[in-house]
């Protein structure tokens, strides 16, 4: 099946109390074919207010209007978990260079103890937040809140459709899920003083690693999602709507059955060096959680075409070795600030305090 489209699904037609209804099982019904046929989705009537997205839109716009100096007072590299604000071409997927700055987040966390913890561990932590813009936590922390209600019950949804156990399923996340997003600020590609790479790409291509993505993007567009067959097609912007897409640990659980779809980010051109906002959310599994392998009986394996490597996919079975690996190899200057690799033993620790680089 050719697929020149992105789907979308009426989130109002669910009802996880009853999903044996006639609207519950039509809404199931277009959440396996989209992601059996593409693996990414727009959602509508999703719950979440206008006013929050607008307002997280213009609160992120606010951080990134402030000088280099101010933002770097969150910089990444100061956290050993991956939280803070990251420069232009800080950040490397698909062995190239972002055209993007950002800030990176997640649940608030107490960091962990050296001793007796596992090095994902460290993973959890508390964030970074700018002092400058007041206002700032408190909307962006109502925003990821909000988006990460829809992921659970999304979730929920995927187990029902597949005919997981809802139970065994849901376990995987427990009270300590993994949530992580991202403040992205992505500058036209003729911009004169954040003057992308000549590659071109806000981010290249890649998979996200978790399960589940939910996205909120502004009007400019940039998004393109690569088919099942290997034609990159474009996720334009549609008012009050996410986007959804199945991350590697999906993949992994369903013995790639369920196939998470590669995407990029392009920077586009623009007469008045008008930037993309987007705020993606992502739902993953405890970092403690082992992820099993099913055997699904009524969908089968295909042949699918991306421009990812199956050497690039992060598939181990602890889900908190794969998130950690894929920031470590995203954010090399933190990743050599905070942790070390011990060749004889060939594994990762955390250091006790930061190195001088």
């Amino acid at each position: 099946m050719t697929i020149s489209s992105i789907p979308v699904l009426d989130l109002s037609q669910y009802n996880a109390q009853d999903p044996t209804s006639p609207s519950s099982v039509q809404f199931l019904h277009s959440l396996y074919d989209a992601m059996a046929n593409v693996g990414f989705f727009y959602i509508s009537n999703h719950g979440i207010p206008l006013e929050l997205q607008q307002k997280s839109v213009s609160t992120i716009k606010s951080f990134f209007k402030l000088p280099l100096e101010e933002k770097d007072k969150i910089n990444l590299d100061n956290s050993p978990h991956f939280r803070g604000y990251s420069k232009m071409h800080s950040e490397t997927t698909d062995y190239k260079q972002d055209n993007r700055e950002q800030i990176d987040l997640g649940r608030e966390e107490e960091a962990l103890p050296l001793e007796g913890t596992a090095v994902y561990s460290h993973l959890r932590g508390p964030n970074q937040w700018p002092s400058q813009i007041p206002e700032f936590k408190e909307i962006i922390t109502q925003l990821q809140t909000s988006m990460t209600d829809v992921g659970l019950l999304l979730l929920r949804a995927m187990a029902t459709v597949l005919e997981f156990d809802q139970e065994e399923f849901m376990s995987l996340f427990g009270k300590d899920y993994s949530v992580r997003m991202k403040l992205l600020r992505y500058p036209a590609l003729n911009d004169p003083v954040d003057r992308p790479l000549d590659h071109g790409l806000g981010v290249g291509p890649h998979k996200d690693r978790g399960f589940l993505t939910i996205l909120l993007q502004d009007e400019i567009g940039g998004l393109q999602v690569q088919t099942l067959e290997g034609e990159w097609i474009d996720a334009k912007p549609i008012p009050n709507t996410f986007i959804v897409n199945i991350g590697e640990m999906f993949e992994r659980l369903t013995k790639q059955v369920f196939v998470a779809t590669t995407h990029r980010v392009v920077n586009k051109p623009s007469a008045n060096y008008t930037d993309r906002y987007s705020i993606p959310l992502f739902v993953s599994p405890s970092i403690e959680a082992k992820i099993p392998q099913v055997d699904l009986v009524k969908t089968k394996k295909r042949n699918i075409v991306s421009d990812i490597k199956p050497d690039q996919l992060l598939q181990n079975e602890i889900y908190g070795i794969n998130e950690l690996q894929g920031y470590l190899r995203s954010h090399k200057t933190a990743a050599n600030a905070w942790y070390h690799f011990d060749k004889d033993k060939k594994e990762w620790n955390r250091k006790a305090n930061r190195a001088s680089l």
